[in-house]
């Protein structure tokens, strides 16, 4: 008997460490598609992204709503009561809503791109340009223009009960809000982590590569910032300024040049004075020849 529970256990611990990974992911409109079921309790991404193309097929609504929240899970949608305005649209008591796929697990990673592609694929025959924008949840930004596709990103729901209560019912509200300036619509919330703001393109710039490396000519350069070209008289700022306002006559070189000369010539003048200044004859450094010196030379 107790061998029986263990195996009973360990197999409701195995299928819940199969979906331990596994997020909501939510379909309404208030226009008609093509929905075969409203509610899957399990379903894989590719599964999902054959269905979600399959009841886009043709753009029914005119704006498409991207709704990306992180850490969202099933129970959060149904059994929390921070979401007011999505469960009623869920269960069928908002008479605007005509059609509902939800689905409580999805095995896998569902690629936001990949649905805003479809809906950019359905949706091009049907209007000649394709208008998306991108919103931050947390700011509560209303558009006052139409657009074709918008995303929405909600920040991380936290762990914490009571912050995740309150981030989920200012998340609601603020999608309801949103939802209340829209003729027709069609919501897709799940737990897109890949979804990106449309790319702007820029045009290439040439880069002309470097002769020398950075890193052995940078003490080289030269500080061309503060001096300005005289290409013209007209062109150029500083031609009515002054002499010496223009010009910088006393360089640091210029100046320690100076100093050392300065040095140097005083001890070549003090060098050339000595010498100058010596008196001994002519005579001090010539040999005697007369009578006295042949005397001198018989005592020594």
């Amino acid at each position: 008997m107790l061998l029986r529970y263990l195996s009973a256990a360990a197999l409701a611990l195995q299928s819940a460490n199969a979906f331990k990974d596994a997020s909501p992911f939510v379909l309404y409109s208030n226009s008609q598609l093509n929905a075969k079921d409203a509610n899957v309790n399990i379903i894989s991404a590719q599964s999902l992204q054959e269905s979600v193309n399959h009841q886009i097929k043709g753009c029914p609504s005119d704006t498409y709503v991207f709704v990306s929240q992180p850490g969202v899970s099933a129970n959060d949608l149904t059994l929390s009561k921070s979401t007011p305005h999505l469960r009623r649209r869920l269960s069928g008591k908002d008479d605007n809503v005509k059609s509902i796929f939800a689905a409580k697990n999805v095995v896998g990673e569902v690629d936001a791109m990949a649905l805003v592609s479809t809906v950019s694929r359905e949706c091009s025959t049907k209007t000649n340009t394709m208008n998306t924008l991108l919103l931050d949840g947390e700011k509560g930004e209303i558009p006052t223009q139409a657009y074709n596709a918008i995303h929405i990103r909600f920040p991380n729901l936290p762990t914490a009960n009571d912050d995740r209560e309150s981030a989920l019912l200012q998340a609601d509200s603020y999608l309801n809000s949103l939802l209340a300036t829209l003729d027709s619509y069609t919501v897709l919330y799940a737990a897109l982590n890949n979804i990106v703001p449309p790319q702007i393109q820029h045009p290439e710039q040439y880069e002309m590569d470097e002769p020398y490396p950075s890193n052995m000519h940078t003490d080289l350069k030269r500080d061309l910032n503060s001096h300005i070209a005289r290409a013209s008289n007209a062109s150029n700022p500083q031609a009515d300024l002054a002499l010496f306002e223009k010009y910088q006559f006393l360089s640091p070189g210029i100046f320690m040049g100076g100093v050392v000369s300065i040095l140097l010539f005083s001890i070549l003048y003090v060098g050339i004075s000595a010498i100058a200044n010596l008196e001994v004859s002519y005579m001090a450094f010539s040999k005697e020849m007369g009578p006295a010196a042949q005397k001198k030379q018989q005592q020594q």
